[in-house]
């Protein structure tokens, strides 16, 4: 049996293109599965619970706090994450029917930065999009120039700073990448705007 915790929403169509969702730290796989039944229908669509449980929530890997409150992040800790989506990946496209040269990771937050470390490397991903997250260097390879990235970010956001959004847009460009880079005036979440122009994206890549 597998330990996957997921939901999902199966496509209209066979052998069709699948969104992995990606949730943030402290969430569970139902926060971003709110916006499936907005995501065009010949997607596939599922949600993947984080393998961390925080008693409130999950996380996909620890985030550390110094006494002073600096946060940071272990590429050891991560990098269990990174082969946990990595695997699921390959579990679920084996069982489902959906095309598995074709997946888009939409990841927010803590989510957002493991799309980009899963996404950047794996071949069949052909798509990625983070929201209100960054990515981090120690954890990423660019190496397959293939994709499709869009990238959203709250021009208020004080838990993921917008200086770290852009900053992830800079190293993408500056490695062969052309991310579709948009803001918007809002703290750490998504409204109503990015959320539209979230699902035109998706729908430009069918």
């Amino acid at each position: 049996m597998s330990s996957f915790v997921y939901l999902s929403k199966a496509s209209k169509i066979t052998n069709a293109p699948l969104v992995v969702m990606l949730h943030g730290y402290s969430s569970n796989e139902s926060d971003l599965f709110s916006f499936a039944s907005l995501i065009p229908s010949d997607y596939h669509v599922v949600s993947l619970q984080a393998p961390l449980s925080l008693g409130m929530g999950y996380a996909w890997f620890p985030i550390h706090f110094e006494e002073n409150m600096e946060r940071w992040t272990s590429p050891e800790e991560a990098q269990h994450a990174i082969d946990y989506v990595t695997s699921f990946l390959t579990y679920y496209t084996e069982k489902n029917d959906v095309d598995a040269n074709n997946i888009t990771l939409l990841g927010f937050s803590q989510g957002a930065m493991l799309s980009y470390s899963v996404g950047l490397a794996h071949p069949n991903v052909s798509a990625i999009a983070a929201l209100s997250g960054y990515l981090d260097p120690r954890l990423v390879r660019f190496d397959n120039l293939n994709k499709t990235i869009y990238v959203s970010h709250g021009e208020q956001d004080v838990v993921v700073p917008y200086a770290w959004a852009a900053q992830s847009v800079a190293l993408l460009k500056e490695n062969g990448y052309s991310p579709t880079w948009l803001s918007y005036p809002q703290g750490h979440g998504v409204n109503q705007d990015n959320l539209n122009s979230l699902m035109q994206w998706l729908q430009e890549q069918l």
